[in-house]
């Protein structure tokens, strides 16, 4: 991914290849036509215009007040893949974000549950963001605990929400992660009973947005698909089968040189799901909106506790006497209690309560018996 750093109306770029030469191009919002950079500077893309290429680093100084997303692909591969940034800002410009509404993904990119804007302006309203020794605090660092929070939700909830390309042992089929899939699983367990008393599999990432791979294996070969006889739930992650689980007295010749000469017994030590399927959300226009306001509350509480330290240290109260002059200070803080402790308790409050009552909605009731 291409970097973009914006300063007033520069934007710096740094490419994901140092030693690649590129094609670059800018547009400006998300309508905007995208324009190649050449010796006069960035114009409309049309035959026998010379692309100036670029490598390493650029320096953008001709941007105007606005949003601007640049992509790049190698100069001499017309068939490569584009590059894309996230959006620079530049100029003056107002917040963005989908708390105010106005947020566009950018192309070639899941986009964000939520922008440093929505944390600084919405969930942190009227709180400086600068240090009592005046160091300010960063977009990348409201982008880091908007990410970590991200990832906490996903463990409370048990549930992805990037759209995620999950497949299972990619490695032996030649596959190459980032190019064909996100992360690898390993396969499901084929046992009998619990197909015959529930018919379903119960995926391990959820919300499942699609399957494109429902094989049923044998040690030695596949045996069937059933992509053609499922249905998805795709909110809890079930795939149920309107077909009936093989008997015991089926004739599939996979199945039994697998368990040969062991008997039917090990059947089920012998055959195996491999699923590969699309987990998470398409685009983080798809999250849910209260899904998205806890994820801010979690980021929210994290900034809190640090802006809160930078901007005072941990006391409960000052005083100052001079010439028959008095001044007094009192806080929430002390030694353990933070100075925005009160909005720190409401959002874990607000949290947690959201977290019970919502656990279910992508999970299942897990029961046992001795």
């Amino acid at each position: 991914m291409i970097l973009a750093a914006s300063v007033k109306n520069k934007v710096i770029l740094e490419f994901p290849n140092k030693a690649m030469i590129y094609r670059l191009e800018r547009r400006a919002g998300n309508d905007g036509e995208w324009l190649v950079l050449t010796a006069d500077g960035f114009v409309e893309d049309a035959e026998g215009i010379i692309p100036l290429p670029v490598s390493a680093s650029y320096l953008d100084a001709t941007v105007q007040t606005g949003l601007y997303q640049y992509r790049a692909r190698v100069l001499e591969n017309l068939a490569s893949a584009y590059d894309h940034s996230a959006w620079a800002r530049c100029g003056e410009t107002g917040p963005v974000g989908y708390t105010f509404e106005n947020y566009e993904i950018p192309e070639g990119t899941w986009g964000e549950i939520l922008t440093a804007d929505d944390l600084r302006v919405t969930y942190m309203w009227g709180i400086d963001f600068r240090a009592s020794n005046g160091q300010p605090y960063t977009d990348e660092q409201i982008r880091f605990f908007i990410k970590s929070a991200v990832e906490q939700i996903e463990r409370e909830l048990k549930i992805t929400i990037k759209k995620t390309r999950i497949m299972c042992e990619p490695d032996r089929r030649g596959l190459r992660q980032g190019m064909d899939y996100d992360t690898e699983e390993s396969y499901y367990t084929y046992k009998r009973e619990r197909v015959q008393r529930n018919g379903m599999i119960k995926t391990r990432q959820r919300p499942v947005r699609s399957v494109s791979r429902l094989d049923l294996l044998s040690r030695n070969e596949k045996v069937t698909s059933l992509l053609n006889a499922y249905t998805l739930d795709k909110n809890k992650g079930l795939i149920k089968f309107f077909n009936r689980p093989p008997k015991t007295s089926d004739s599939l010749r996979a199945v039994e040189t697998a368990i040969y000469p062991y008997g039917a017994e090990v059947r089920d030590n012998n055959l195996f799901y491999a699923i590969d399927y699309v987990a998470g959300y398409e685009n983080s226009d798809h999250v849910p909106a209260d899904l998205r306001d806890v994820v801010g509350k979690v980021a929210a509480v994290s900034l809190l506790n640090n802006v809160g330290r930078g901007l005072m240290s941990g006391f409960s109260s000052s005083s100052l006497s001079m010439d028959g002059v008095s001044e007094s200070f009192s806080s929430t803080q002390s030694a353990t209690s933070a100075y925005y402790g009160a909005d720190i308790k409401e959002y874990k409050d607000d949290i947690a309560n959201y977290i019970a009552a919502n656990k279910l909605k992508f999970g299942h009731v897990v029961l046992g018996c001795l």
